[in-house]
């Protein structure tokens, strides 16, 4: 006995440790596999028409309650974009291809350009994205919507989503291909993000000095809190977060390096709008409240922050899950003139 119970506590101090990483690896893992298929809106969007695709359903065809049908009575025909450039951009020092849409209506020296990001395990395809470039693109403004990394037709590096960490590297290449190839000024280039790709916005904006502008649409501020959160909505237990990041440091990867909220507290000169659905269930709206209320206290003129929340919720039955109440990303499909003024507010100063 006295020599096996030595043996039993040496075996526990080496389980242990190795059981909390697996542990930690399992929901690393899990929580940030990426989809590079994008198969919820690849097969059925682009540029020249696209649908609100969610949960694998066409919106318009399941007759979901509080769109806003009154501003877009024939759908979103009157936002498709009928031409547009599939593009190559190569991030900086590292063997990364973004694939790229971009449309140009104004080809003058000073004309606004605007970066689309999308969402967590989404693409280019999504309308997120294509429906806030068509409204731009009706305005006169051009844009440039990219596939990050790990999503759709860009490299696919490890298969991990990293929530921005790695991501603002891809948004930044973006914005210095305008600037290489269109001849853009960084003056007049803004960034708009939804869900992830606002985070991702965010963090490009505070690690890029230069950028000048940001539209941040249902954004997560900090990213121990999301994690957090991110977790109970994949019905992983919150209390392994910490085993998550030490798996993720193991394998290379700090996914709280970089706090999107740092977009806020180095504004400076800079221009920001926020908006978020009251009722988004996915990142909650104190995301949102944090990141406007950092900025507008430290702008060096609180009128270079503009943050608009409402209610919002779109309720379907979808294909395979039955009925859903959606109030995530959602307010450009329940308040699509407002959201449009408000868009369009913003990029009028780039």
């Amino acid at each position: 006995m006295r020599r096996t119970l030595p043996a039993l506590a040496m075996l526990l101090v080496m389980l242990v440790p190795s059981g909390y990483y697996q542990a930690g690896l399992l929901v690393y893992a899990g929580a940030t596999a990426a989809d590079p298929a994008c198969g919820h809106h690849a097969p059925y969007n682009d540029p020249s028409g696209f649908t609100p695709h969610l949960w694998g359903t066409d919106l318009f065809e399941a007759d979901a309650t509080n769109l806003s049908t009154e501003a877009t009575p024939d759908g979103f025909d009157a936002y498709a974009m009928s031409a547009w450039a599939n593009v190559s951009i190569p991030v900086a020092d590292e063997p990364i291809t973004l694939a790229g849409w971009m449309i140009e209506v104004d080809t003058s020296s000073n004309a606004s350009w605007v970066v689309l990001v999308h969402g967590i395990r989404s693409c280019k395809a999504n309308h997120e994205v294509l429906l806030p470039a068509g409204m731009l693109v009706n305005a006169g403004v051009n844009v440039l919507l990219i596939d990050m990394r790990d999503h759709w037709e860009s490299t696919l590096e490890d298969g991990q989503v990293s929530a921005g960490q790695k991501e603002w590297r891809d948004v930044v290449a973006a914005w210095s291909w305008l600037q290489d190839n269109r001849g853009a000024d960084p003056q007049h280039i803004g960034l708009f993000g939804a869900s992830m790709g606002a985070g991702t916005a965010a963090i490009a904006f505070a690690q890029e000095p230069e950028i000048q502008s940001v539209f941040l649409d249902s954004p997560f501020s900090s990213m121990d809190q999301i994690i957090e959160e991110e977790l109970a909505f994949r019905g992983y237990p919150v209390f392994l977060k910490d085993a998550a990041l030490f798996a993720g440091r193991v394998k290379g990867q700090d996914i709280v390096e970089h706090e999107p909220l740092a977009a806020a507290t180095s504004i400076g000169e800079r221009h920001m709008t926020v908006v978020h659905g009251l009722d988004d269930q996915r990142i909650r709206i104190h995301h949102g409240e944090a990141m406007c209320d950092e900025a507008k206290a430290h702008a060096a003129d609180p009128s270079q922050v503009t943050c608009w929340f409402a209610a919002s919720t779109t309720t379907f039955t979808s294909v395979n899950d039955g009925q859903v109440d959606e109030s995530h990303v959602t307010l450009m499909l329940t308040h699509t003139s407002e959201y449009e003024a408000t868009l369009l507010a913003w990029a009028a100063a780039l």
